[in-house]
C-alpha cells in the first residue's frame, strides 16, 4: 500500500492479519497514532510507515515482536524514547529507522547486541547523551546515522564509538553532524572502512588537526567538516580522494594555502572552503576540476590575482564567490562562464574596469562586486545580462554615464551603483522609477531622472551668445573659492584633526568613555589565550577580560578587530558610531575602546563590552544539557515570555526612538545574552561580526553584500535576495525567534526540509494544534503554575504564536512594527500576571 495518497487513521482491524510477514504504508499521508493492535501481527519481518503524519508514541509492544528484520518509521511526528532493552526484543532487526522525528532520550546501548544490524538511521530527533561506545561490535554496519540530535563528547573516552566502527568493514554512510560533540577527532578515523562514501561530521563543536589518512577513502563522494573549529591546514592527502562530489570545508579555522592536490579531485562538484583563516594565492590549477559547478572561497585571507583559469571553468553554473579577501589586480577574461547564476567579487582589492567579457555571461543573475578599486565606464556589454536580479558594483571608482540599458532589464529587482564617481542623466524608466530597489547616493555628478530619485535637473547647453557671461561668473566664483580656503587654512592652522584611525577612540572620549592600552589588554585577557576566547567569526575574535579600575575588577568582552579583512577600518568607524549613540537597558553596553599599536607595532582595534555571564538563549534553548551551570536545564514559561519582551524592547528602541533607527541585522538567540535574573540583552559578539554595523546602516541607505546579510534561517525572504536591510527585516528575524522561544526548534531543524519552514509549521498548526508542537520542555514546569492548560493556551502559547506569524509574514509592509509587538506582549504579560494566583 506503499505511495498511494492514502490518509486517514490505521485503521486497527489490520492486527488480525495475523500471518501477515509485510506491511508498507510508507509514503501517504496518514494520520494518528498507531494501533496497538499491531502487536498481534507476530510473524512480521518488514514493518515500514516512514513518510507519512503519524504522531504520538509507537506502541511498546510493537517491540516485542521479536521476528521483525526491518523497522522503518522515519519522516513523521512521533514522541517518546526507545526502549532500553531494543537489542533485546528485536534481535533480529537489520534495518531500523526513526529518522526525523521528535525522539528523545539516549541511543539505548542494547542496539550493540543485535549481531547482524546493518543500517540504523536516527538522524533528525533530540536524542541525547553519549554515542553508545560499542555500537559497531558486531561489524555488520553499513549505514550508521545520528546526525541533527542533541548528542554530547565531552571526554575523550566519548569518542570511543569510532574506534567501534572501524569493525565495520563495509560502512558506507557515516553521519553525526549538527550535534554537540567537542573535543579533538580520534586518530581512528582513519581506521574506518575504505568503503566509506558518505562522512558528515559538520556542525559540531570538533577541534583540533584533521587526522591523517583520509586520502585511503577512495570511495568517499562526500566529506562534510564544516562548522566545526578545526585548526592547521587543510590535509593535501585530501587530493587523492578521486571520486569526491562534494567538499565542505567551510566555517572553521583553517589557514594556510589551498592544497594544489585539490585539483586531482576531478568529479568533485562544489568546493565551498569560505570562512576559514586560509592564505596565499588561488591555485591556478584548479581549473583541472571540470565538472566543478560552485567554488566558494570567500572570507579567508587569499591574496594575489584572480587566476585566470579560475575563470574559464565553463562547468561553474551555480556560484563563484571569492569575495572578502585580500585578492588585487585586475579582473581576468570571464566570458567562459556562459552558465553560471552567481558571481561574488566584492569587498576585495580589485583594480582595472570591468570587464567587458562579463556580457557573455548571459544567464547571470546575481552579480557582486562592491568594494573594490574597479574604475572607468560601465560596459555596455553588460546589456546582454537580461536576466539579472541583483546587481552591486558600488564603493569603487566607477566614472561615467549610468547605462540606459539598465532601465530595460525587467528581472532586475536591486540596483546599487552608489559611492562611485558616474556622472550625467539618469535613466527615465524601470527599475529606476522604484525608489527602493536603486541606490545611486554619492555620486554627486548625477542628475535627471524619475522623480521619485530627488536628483537635481541635468543642466541645458547655455546659448552661444552667454558663453562670455557665463565664463566671468566661473572666474569669479573661482577666486572667491580660493580666498575661503584660504581663510580656513590660517584659522585652522596647528590645529589637529583626529585621522580616521584615531576618529573611533576619540568619538568615544567625547562620550565619556576612558580609553584602554594594548598593555592593559594583553594582561586583561592573558595575552589574548584561548581559555578566554569566547567567539570567533571572519570580522575579529571575542575574548573574556578583566580589567582593574582603580581598586575594583571589570570583567568585560573584549572585541578584536581583524584588520586583515578589506576595509576594516571604515567597519571599526561604523560600529563606533552606532555603538556611541544607543544606550538601552536591554543591549550589552559599551565599556570603553581601544585604538593602539601591538608590542610589535601593528595597528591594534578593540571595542569593550559589557561581560554578560549566563550564557546565550540558544544554549538555553537547545543546548543546555551540555552546561553544567543551568542547572534546571531549560527555561519555563514565564522566562520565556520575559525574554520576549526584553529583546522586543530593545529592537523597539532602535527601530523607533533613534534618529536615524538602527538595524540589528543579525537577530537570533545566539545573539541574545542572558544574566543570572534571565534578563535578555541584545548583542552581536557571537559571532563576532564586527563588520556587520555598516551594512546594517538603514539611514545610510546601504545594501548588504551577500556574505554579510544574516543568518540562514532567520533572514527576511527580501534580504535573501540581497535587497537594502529595513527594520522589517529585523522584524522577521524576530518572529523567528519568538517562534523557536515557542517550539523549541531552529529554523534550520531537519523537520523543515525545503516543502516546509518554520513559520508554515506553525500555522498548520494554529490555532487548535499548537499544544503538539510547543517544546516539551517548556511544558514540564507546568505544575509550578496554578493555571490549567486551557489558560496557558488562551494566555500565552496561542498569542505567542499569533504575533511570530504576523513578523513573519513574506510581504515586509505586512509585518507588525516593534511597538505594535511591545505594546501586545506588555498587555499578555500584564494579563498573565493578573491570572496567576497572588502568592505566585
Amino acid at each position: 500500500m506503499g505511495t498511494n495518497s492514502m490518509e486517514g487513521q490505521i485503521p486497527p482491524w489490520i492486527g488480525n492479519f495475523t500471518a501477515l510477514e509485510v506491511l508498507n504504508f510508507e509514503t501517504n499521508s496518514f494520520s494518528g497514532n498507531i494501533p496497538q493492535s499491531l502487536d498481534k501481527l507476530t510473524s512480521l519481518v518488514s514493518l515500514s510507515m516512514q513518510r507519512n503524519k503519524l504522531e504520538g508514541a509507537i506502541p511498546p509492544s510493537l517491540f516485542n515482536i521479536s521476528s521483525v528484520e526491518k523497522f522503518n518509521l522515519g519522516s513523521n511526528q512521533l514522541t517518546g524514547s526507545l526502549p532500553h532493552d531494543i537489542g533485546s526484543t528485536l534481535p533480529n532487526l537489520k534495518q531500523f529507522g526513526v529518522f526525523y522525528n521528535q525522539f528523545k532520550g539516549p541511543i539505548p546501548p542494547s542496539f550493540s547486541n543485535i549481531s547482524q544490524l546493518e543500517k540504523l538511521i536516527l538522524h533528525g530527533n533530540k536524542f541525547q547523551g553519549q554515542i553508545p561506545p560499542d555500537i559497531g561490535i558486531r561489524g555488520y554496519l553499513t549505514v550508521f546515522e545520528v546526525g541533527n540530535n542533541e548528542l554530547q563528547a565531552t571526554e575523550p573516552r566519548d569518542w570511543d564509538f569510532m574506534t567501534s566502527l572501524a569493525n565495520c568493514s563495509n560502512l558506507q554512510q557515516l553521519n553525526f553532524q549538527l550535534n554537540n560533540l567537542s573535543g579533538i577527532l580520534p586518530y581512528s578515523v582513519a581506521n574506518l572502512s575504505g568503503e566509506l562514501e558518505w562522512i558528515l561530521m559538520g556542525g559540531n563543536k570538533i577541534t583540533g588537526t584533521i587526522p591523517s589518512g583520509f586520502g585511503r577513502f577512495q570511495k568517499l563522494t562526500v566529506l562534510e567538516l564544516a562548522d566545526n573549529l578545526f585548526t592547521g591546514t587543510i590535509p593535501s592527502d585530501i587530493g587523492k580522494l578521486s571520486n569526491l562530489h562534494r567538499l565542505l570545508l567551510f566555517q572553521n579555522t583553517f589557514e594556510g594555502a589551498i592544497p594544489s592536490s585539490l585539483a586531482n579531485l576531478t568529479q568533485l562538484n562544489e568546493l565551498l572552503l569560505f570562512s576559514n583563516n586560509l592564505g596565499g594565492n588561488i591555485p591556478p590549477n584548479l581549473a583541472n576540476i571540470h565538472m566543478l559547478d560552485s567554488i566558494d572561497l570567500s572570507c579567508n585571507q587569499l591574496s594575489g590575482q584572480i587566476p585566470r583559469e579560475i575563470l574559464s571553468i565553463s562547468s561553474l553554473t551555480k556560484l563563484l564567490n571569492l569575495s572578502n579577501n585580500l585578492l588585487c589586480g585586475p579582473i581576468p577574461t570571464i566570458g567562459n562562464l556562459v552558465s553560471l547564476g552567481v558571481v561574488d567579487l566584492s569587498s576585495n582589492r580589485l583594480s582595472g574596469k570591468i570587464p567587458a567579457s562579463l556580457g557573455s555571461c548571459n544567464a547571470l543573475q546575481f552579480l557582486y562586486m562592491q568594494g573594490n578599486l574597479l574604475e572607468g565606464n560601465i560596459p555596455i556589454e553588460l546589456s546582454a545580462l537580461r536576466g539579472l536580479q541583483v546587481m552591486d558594483i558600488s564603493s569603487n571608482n566607477l566614472s561615467g554615464p549610468v547605462p540606459e540599458f539598465l532601465k530595460n532589464f525587467r528581472d532586475l529587482k536591486q540596483l546599487n551603483l552608489s559611492f562611485n564617481n558616474l556622472s550625467g542623466a539618469v535613466p527615465d524608466g524601470g527599475i529606476f522609477c522604484n525608489k527602493t530597489s536603486v541606490s545611486l547616493q554619492n555620486n554627486s555628478m548625477l542628475c535627471g531622472g524619475p522623480l521619485c530619485l530627488q536628483l537635481p535637473a541635468c543642466a541645458t547647453l547655455a546659448p552661444h551668445g552667454h558663453s562670455t557671461l557665463i565664463l566671468i561668473f566661473c572666474i569669479i566664483g573661482v577666486l572667491v573659492l580660493f580666498l575661503c580656503i584660504t581663510a580656513c587654512y590660517y584659522i585652522n592652522k596647528g590645529c589637529k584633526k583626529p585621522s580616521e584611525s584615531d576618529q573611533g577612540s576619540t568619538m568615544f572620549h567625547t562620550n565619556n568613555y576612558q580609553k584602554i592600552s594594548y598593555a592593559e589588554l594583553r594582561e586583561a585577557t592573558n595575552s589574548f589565550s584561548p581559555e578566554n576566547l569566547i567567539g570567533h567569526g571572519r570580522f575579529g575574535r571575542v575574548y573574556k577580560g578583566t580589567l582593574h579600575y582603580g581598586e575594583d575588577l571589570l570583567t568585560v568582552a573584549v572585541k578584536v578587530l581583524n584588520l586583515q579583512q578589506y576595509a576594516a577600518n571604515r567597519t571599526f568607524l561604523a560600529e563606533c558610531h552606532a555603538l556611541r549613540r544607543i544606550k538601552h537597558r536591554k543591549l550589552v553596553k559599551v565599556v570603553s575602546v581601544c585604538d593602539s599599536l601591538t608590542h610589535s607595532g601593528h595597528e591594534f582595534k578593540a571595542i569593550l563590552l559589557e561581560f554578560i555571564s549566563n550564557g546565550t538563549l540558544d544554549e538555553w534553548l537547545h543546548l543546555s544539557r551540555s552546561n553544567s551551570t543551568m542547572l534546571d536545564g531549560t527555561l519555563n514559561l514565564v522566562q520565556r515570555l520575559n525574554i520576549a519582551v526584553d529583546v522586543a524592547e530593545a529592537l523597539e528602541y532602535l527601530h523607533h526612538h533613534i534618529d536615524p533607527p538602527i538595524v540589528h541585522c543579525d537577530i537570533k538567540p545566539s545573539n541574545i545574552l542572558l544574566d543570572d535574573d534571565m534578563n535578555a540583552y541584545v548583542s552581536d559578539f557571537g559571532l563576532a561580526k564586527i563588520g556587520n554595523i555598516k551594512p546594517c546602516e538603514d539611514h545610510l541607505g546601504e545594501t548588504s553584500s551577500i556574505g554579510i546579510k544574516g543568518t540562514i534561517g532567520y533572514l527576511a525572504p527580501e534580504n535573501g535576495m540581497g535587497t537594502r536591510v529595513s527594520v522589517q527585516g529585523d522584524v522577521y528575524s524576530y518572529g523567528i525567534l519568538l517562534l523557536e522561544i515557542l517550539t523549541g526548534r531552529r529554523p534550520t531543524d531537519a523537520l523543515f526540509d525545503g516543502a516546509t519552514c518554520l513559520p508554515k509549521y506553525v500555522e498548520i498548526a494554529y490555532p487548535d494544534k499548537l499544544l503538539e508542537i510547543v517544546d516539551a520542555a517548556m511544558l514540564r514546569h507546568i505544575d509550578t503554575i496554578s493555571l490549567s492548560t486551557q489558560d496557558m493556551m488562551d494566555l500565552f502559547i496561542a498569542p505567542v504564536a499569533r504575533i511570530g506569524l504576523a513578523c513573519c509574514r513574506e510581504s515586509a509592509s505586512q509585518r507588525m512594527r516593534m511597538d505594535e509587538v511591545v505594546k501586545e506582549l506588555s498587555a499578555m504579560k500584564k494579563a498573565w500576571v493578573a491570572h496567576l494566583p497572588t502568592d505566585q
